[in-house]
């Protein structure tokens, strides 16, 4: 399996011609496949465009090509005797989807939609820009320092106990499958959906589909091994022996061989080889790998617990419960608008801001100005004397006007009574 992001696909000719071809349309118009990422024997990886949201993504097809193969751009049983087994696993591809989709870890690519098109199952997943931890294995130039080991090993052990606690295996964890983001983010990608289903039947067809020498526990190899937490384990450890080591670990098949037959192990173990890593930390390792599963750590969580007592694990937030999710939406969407409508100040008793003089706002001016300005103010000062006078003078006048108009009416009046006592006719 390669990366997300690597430019080319890397199986051969053969496999190629598996994978659908460059352009393909999926979902009606929704999805344009840009071109084959990678093919393994499970499922085959695109480079796309999600159409509808003008975005990059990956998109993964369940392709078991032990079981399938190509006619257009569906995908067909080659025998009808495993047409059941075929709905199975593409009904697993999609459970486990929806099951990883709901796994909100930033170690944990996000899984964004399922669908079924050409006969069988897709899902869409982030494209994550970086490189996979094989391509820095062989890479002559690069050396990842002791202390970035560990941190990436600390957060793919916190993903990996999430995976477990949900009631879910991995089954592929390897080298080309956890990606280093441009921040060197560790990102775990490409569970192994439906890779159960497959175990239960035959040697060949489990080999095919499940198998990844020098990764895989012992228990993957045989039809109906019981597979558990321990089983990944044991394939990360392998994954970080290699890339410490530089050398990727013997076939599990072998060392069962040679464990059996009661002779020394053929992997070395990296506890007292590699004076800049901390001993334990190297002996956690090495006990992850160990071929019998009940002899090895038989979780995430204790992995962790030895690896990481500075505490560099965030402690997850504790959640409170709630028995009314409508209550809770609606209360925080009246917060989310009350802060919308007071994110701009509305205080109307806020102080007046500061009022500059001109010399204050645009600095020295030239003396023209100055004396424009002091006359301009004399002729409005003399102007509003002048009107204050004129003024003045308006308001006497009115008055003496108002007296003369009172006295005329006085004299108008008749007399109350006359001289001889009677109202004049």
């Amino acid at each position: 399996m390669t990366t997300a992001t690597q430019a080319g696909f890397d199986g051969d000719d053969e496999e190629r011609n598996d994978a659908l071809p460059d352009n393909t349309k999926l979902l009606g118009d929704q999805f344009t496949i840009d071109r084959a990422l990678s093919n393994g024997g499970f499922g085959i990886t695109y480079l796309a465009k999600d159409n509808y949201l003008d975005r990059d993504v990956v998109i993964k097809e369940c392709y078991p090509e032990v079981f399938c193969q190509r006619v257009g751009k569906n995908v067909i049983v080659r025998s009808s005797q495993h047409q059941d087994k075929f709905r199975s696993i593409v009904e697993m591809f999609m459970r486990e989807a929806r099951s990883i989709a709901k796994m909100r870890h930033p170690n944990i690519v996000g899984v964004h939609r399922i669908f079924e098109d050409n006969q069988t199952a897709y899902m869409v997943l982030d494209l994550i820009q970086g490189r996979d931890l094989l391509g820095v294995i062989n890479d002559e130039q690069e050396n990842l320092p002791a202390d970035q080991v560990k941190e990436i090993l600390i957060k793919v052990l916190d993903a990996v106990d999430l995976v477990h606690q949900n009631d879910l295996l991995h089954r592929d964890i390897s080298p080309d499958n956890i990606l280093l983001d441009k921040w060197g983010t560790p990102v775990l990608i490409d569970f192994g959906a439906a890779r159960e289903e497959a175990s239960q039947q035959t040697r060949a067809i489990s080999a095919v589909l499940i198998v990844k020498d020098g990764y895989s526990p012992q228990e993957f190899y045989f039809a109906g091994g019981k597979q558990g937490p321990s089983s990944d384990i044991y394939a990360l450890g392998a994954t970080f022996y290699h890339l410490i080591s530089g050398e990727a670990p013997p076939n599990s098949q072998t060392r069962m061989a040679e464990f059996a037959s009661k002779n020394p192990d053929p992997c070395e173990p990296l506890a007292g080889r590699f004076p800049e890593y901390d001993m334990t930390f190297l002996q956690t390792i090495d006990k992850a790998m160990q071929i019998l599963p009940r002899e090895r750590i038989q979780s995430a969580s204790a992995w962790l617990s030895i690896i990481n007592k500075e505490g560099e694990r965030v402690k997850p937030l504790r959640m409170r419960k709630t028995g009314d999710l409508g209550k809770t939406l609606t209360r925080l969407v009246s917060e989310t608008n009350e802060y919308v409508l007071n994110s701009e100040p509305r205080d109307p008793k806020r102080a007046p801001p500061k009022q500059l003089r001109p010399e204050e706002a645009v600095g020295p001016q030239p003396a023209w100005i100055d004396e424009f300005n002091r006359e301009t103010s004399e002729v409005h000062l003399r102007k509003g004397e002048d009107e204050k006078v004129a003024a003045a003078a308006a308001e006497a006048e009115a008055a003496r006007i108002a007296a003369l108009k009172a006295e005329a009416q006085r004299r108008a009046r008749p007399w109350p009574f006359s001289l001889f006592g009677r109202r004049p006719r």
